[in-house]
């Protein structure tokens, strides 16, 4: 990092000696994204446990599954704006992978099925802007191919938020069975 001569700290927090591990993984500003990180998470257990009250998830349980997610989305959203900078994809994979690890731990904790907790944990997960903009795309391709004006633009968006949709979806499925087996995995081993 480049340090100024008025400070000798830069907006890091590699220069503190226990977290001078994490400075090459996640490179977060304490004071601006430290803030937008608990935001998202806490934004992420809210819609957990709206989606989990209404799913019949036991009152004890909602804490927990407003936690997870916000661990997972959290968990994502240190990715994406880390200094790796990983696509919504990749960083929505390690993210369900971590829902989908403490789901089953807690699952065997509470002695509750892994589905309550993982489902509404995922939840906040799902991709809604590249779902809505390939709707969107959709109903303006229609109505434009159906006035005869040009609308190649239009199915060029629809194809990419159509995979870009589906590979989200694809890879939470595929993270969250990690997640399970991996915790199935540790449990036989130890």
């Amino acid at each position: 990092c480049r340090v100024t001569k008025q400070d000798d700290r830069c907006g890091h927090y590699h220069h503190l000696p226990c977290l001078r591990p994490l400075s090459g993984i996640t490179h977060i500003r304490y004071t601006m994204e430290m803030n937008t990180l608990l935001t998202d998470g806490l934004f992420a257990c809210m819609a957990a446990i709206g989606f989990g009250s209404i799913n019949n998830t036991p009152r004890g349980l909602l804490p927990w599954c407003g936690l997870i997610a916000a661990l997972g989305h959290a968990t994502r959203f240190a990715l994406m704006h880390s200094s790796f900078h990983l696509n919504i994809i990749l960083a929505g994979f390690a993210g369900s992978i971590c829902i989908g690890i403490i789901s089953s731990f807690a699952s065997r904790h509470y002695r509750c099925p892994y589905e309550v907790l993982a489902f509404p944990a995922l939840l906040p997960m799902i991709p809604g802007m590249y779902a809505y903009g390939t709707i969107q795309a959709l109903i303006c391709y229609l109505q434009f191919n159906a006035a005869g004006t040009p609308s190649e633009h239009y199915l060029n968006i629809l194809a990419y938020n159509a995979i870009m949709t589906l590979l989200i979806i694809l890879f939470m499925v595929v993270g969250v069975l990690v997640g399970i087996f991996a915790s199935r995995i540790f449990r036989t081993f130890s």
